[in-house]
């Protein structure tokens, strides 16, 4: 199915047979660019034209540059260029063709690069061959903000090994590069020492570790920790989630920032616990951070005591956690089963029914209370990031159900695709019933 949309006011049309969502998304004076495969328009996977794959041009570095210029392309009908990016996230298939991706990154930003946040899917794609995709943030190009990178003194400075500066400020908002705990010299600098092998936790002392020199950073650029607006948390083994909270709850207060929490397959520094994807306020006269409890059936925080808030406003903005079919926490003992924790296909009749519809809907019910709760509707969704647990298997189950939740809306938000799993293979969310998670950007469409 070819996914292409109504084009309105603010939106283009799909020009890759992939996601159901147009090729980009404008809110204000930000345009959101939907996840961009390494293919042409029929969906033809690119390929290096060597004949062989020991000479001349890599795959990885045919199909970034693939992905490249059709993000010129995306961005040129968007009314804006690859000057005006401020914030590029890259998933790859493997952390080893990091290097021959970079290469071809410095080619289309040979000076004052965005930021990234880059992690690794392994074989999920959806798409078999597709070596990454890429999803990104620019600036409109009639906005009227500036575009400031934010270097620091005293913070490991990823341009050498990633290209790309600590942070870029754009209008009231500060996106820094997303890193793990690396100096970008040596590795992880930071955890138990080999001698005392039960004295202390790698999870805790890397977030302290990322979190010290992300201060320093959003200072830098004229916020604070505590206006934090948006995160991902990206983790390869989601048994660190309990330490990384702990230590996360100690620096986000009083309101944390909504949060999807994600296992990816690996990251690029060997031994990273997690990374956070991550963007702030700085506060002005029609931008001020404010947390929400409209239209939640429950709060993390009193439920479940981990430190995300359902949801935050910034002037006409909202941001939300991510949520997945879970309609409460109030089961305990012998009730706390899957069937009564979960909206899901019974459990004895597996092949009767979809699972991914039928919790993508309920998903989306509980999505559609919240902002309605708030004053807004799906129709005012800017940026939908999609995190399937088996996306190869899930995703035209999933594209059903999102397509029918959008019935009547007449256009749909820019999308991100993100498999979601460990390591280890295991399911990548914190719930291991749950097989998708959908994590929402919304802004008034008629401001």
């Amino acid at each position: 199915m070819v996914a292409t949309t109504v084009a309105t006011k603010g939106q283009g049309e799909a020009v890759q047979p992939v996601l159901p969502a147009p090729s980009f998304s404008r809110a204000g004076d930000l345009v959101f660019i939907s996840s961009i495969y390494p293919v042409d328009g029929q969906g033809n996977v690119a390929h290096s034209s060597s004949f062989s794959p020991h000479i001349g041009e890599s795959e990885m570095a045919a199909q970034t540059r693939s992905v490249m210029e059709t993000l010129k392309r995306v961005l040129a009908d968007a009314g804006t260029s690859l000057g005006r990016m401020v914030k590029a996230e890259v998933y790859l298939k493997s952390p080893e063709d990091f290097y021959e991706f970079k290469l071809v990154w410095k080619e289309y930003f040979p000076t004052d690069p965005p930021v990234r946040t880059t992690a690794c899917v392994g074989e999920d794609h959806i798409i078999p061959g597709a070596l990454l995709n890429l999803h990104g943030i620019a600036l409109a190009g009639d906005s009227s903000w500036k575009r400031e990178a934010i270097h620091v003194d005293g913070v490991p400075d990823p341009m050498d090994a990633e290209w790309m500066p600590r942070a870029i400020k754009a209008g009231p908002f500060v996106f820094p590069a997303g890193v793990p705990a690396t100096d970008f010299r040596t590795g992880i600098p930071v955890g138990k020492l080999p001698v005392y092998p039960y004295y202390g936790s790698d999870a805790e002392m890397q977030t302290h570790y990322i979190l010290q020199n992300l201060q320093k950073v959003v200072k830098a650029a004229g916020s604070d920790l505590d206006q934090a607006l948006k995160v991902q948390w990206y983790e390869t083994n989601a048994e660190t989630f309990h330490d990384i909270d702990g230590v996360w709850g100690q620096y986000m207060f009083p309101s944390p920032p909504p949060r999807s929490s994600m296992a990816m397959r690996q990251l690029l520094v060997p031994g990273a616990a997690f990374v956070p994807n991550i963007f702030f306020l700085v506060p002005d006269a029609d931008h001020q951070k404010e947390e929400t409890r409209k239209g939640i059936r429950w709060h993390p925080v009193d439920v479940r005591k981990v430190n995300f808030s359902p949801g935050l406003t910034a002037g006409d903005w909202l941001f939300t956690a991510g949520q997945c079919s879970v309609p409460g926490y109030n089961m305990t003992g012998k009730d706390a089963v899957p069937e009564n924790m979960f909206v899901m296909s019974p459990r004895g009749l597996p092949h009767h029914f979809s699972d991914i519809e039928i919790q993508t809907e309920f998903t989306m019910v509980l999505l559609k209370e919240q902002l309605e709760g708030n004053g807004y509707s799906l129709a005012d969704i800017v940026d939908a990031r999609i995190f399937l647990s088996h996306a190869r298997r899930d995703f035209a189950g999933f594209e059903r159900a999102w397509r029918r939740a959008f019935e009547g809306i007449g256009s749909m938000p820019s999308m991100s695709l993100l498999p979601a799993n460990q390591e280890d293979g295991e399911v990548g969310f914190m719930l291991h019933e749950t097989i998708v998670e959908i994590d929402l950007i919304t802004r008034h469409a008629t401001t």
